[in-house]
């Protein structure tokens, strides 16, 4: 248990030291150091010592994603390349695009069957087949509307996950007061080829939950 302790305070000094992102998944003492999951991704870039939520609620929120990302993967059926799961204090977001009308429900019950979701929010497009904007523009688009709130000194661009759908921009995330949450939609709206944008980021006095929005996930169909 000593050794558990030890190993776990150099890894957090040296993860303090580095910046390293909340993608770096630490259970609870006691149990076995856990693999990162998903350690400098573009989408879940946060920095541990910026982030509005607490350590171990970020770790809950990486485990989170994990499962239910995991369990669309499963799915037969299910389209899952262009599907993407975000989780903030137990406030499930998946974005993405859908096949059929039925998707969405076969998703809805996949996140209430993971039984730790609060609620959630699908912010879908149909799949029609956009020429226009294909995945190759929706990932280059993605990657410089995220090149922007890094740049912009009005936010802290890290705090922010960035999805384009069909050139249609989704920003999610923790920020510490609405004006920062209003600067980065400003900011991505004025980045060329982006069609719309929806934000989901919240401000720090929205950030908790209560015990009644825990039941949310139990009326989920």
């Amino acid at each position: 248990m000593r050794s558990k302790l030890y190993m776990l305070f150099t890894l957090l000094t040296l993860c303090f030291m580095s910046g390293c992102s909340a993608g770096v998944l630490i259970p609870p003492l006691p149990g076995p150091m856990m693999i990162p999951s998903s350690v400098g991704t573009a989408i879940n870039a946060y920095s541990i010592g910026t982030d509005e939520r607490g350590f171990q609620t970020i770790i809950e929120d990486e485990m989170l994603e994990t499962t239910i990302q995991a369990a669309i993967l499963e799915e037969a059926g299910l389209e899952i390349m262009d599907l993407s799961t975000y989780s903030y204090n137990g406030h499930v977001y998946i974005v993405g695009r859908y096949d059929e009308k039925q998707d969405i429900q076969r998703i809805r019950k996949i996140v209430k069957n993971s039984g730790k979701a609060n609620s959630l929010t699908t912010y879908l497009f149909a799949d029609r087949g956009d020429a226009e904007c294909n995945s190759a523009t929706d990932y280059m688009l993605q990657m410089e509307v995220k090149a922007a709130l890094l740049d912009d000194p009005s936010v802290w661009g890290t705090n922010f996950a960035v999805k384009s759908v069909g050139c249609n921009i989704i920003l999610l995330g923790r920020v510490g007061n609405i004006n920062e949450a209003v600067a980065a939609k400003q900011i991505a709206a004025r980045i060329k080829g982006v069609r719309s944008v929806k934000s989901f980021i919240r401000a720090t006095h929205q950030n908790r939950y209560s015990n009644q929005e825990r039941r949310i996930a139990a009326a989920l169909e």
